[in-house]
């Protein structure tokens, strides 16, 4: 599987950094793998985040109980 490009957020004021990753976090549903922040100007600052796939397990399928009624 090839790596997911970083998601790099521009110009976010300092007050608004955590709600910028914890949107990033629900809407990809995957664990952080790295997070940059850099200074630009100011109290701006360009967020770089990058996500890789959580393991999870299919659900499988759910097999039918047949039962005999008749014996």
């Amino acid at each position: 599987m090839p790596r997911r490009l970083a998601t790099v957020e521009r110009d976010i004021p300092l007050f608004l950094i955590p709600h910028v990753l914890l949107r990033e976090v629900r809407r990809h549903g995957e664990e952080l793998e790295r997070v940059i922040v850099r200074k630009t100007s100011s109290h701006f600052y360009n967020i770089s985040i990058r996500t890789r796939p959580i393991k999870r397990e299919r659900k499988g399928a759910k097999s039918k109980v047949l039962t005999d009624k008749g014996k």
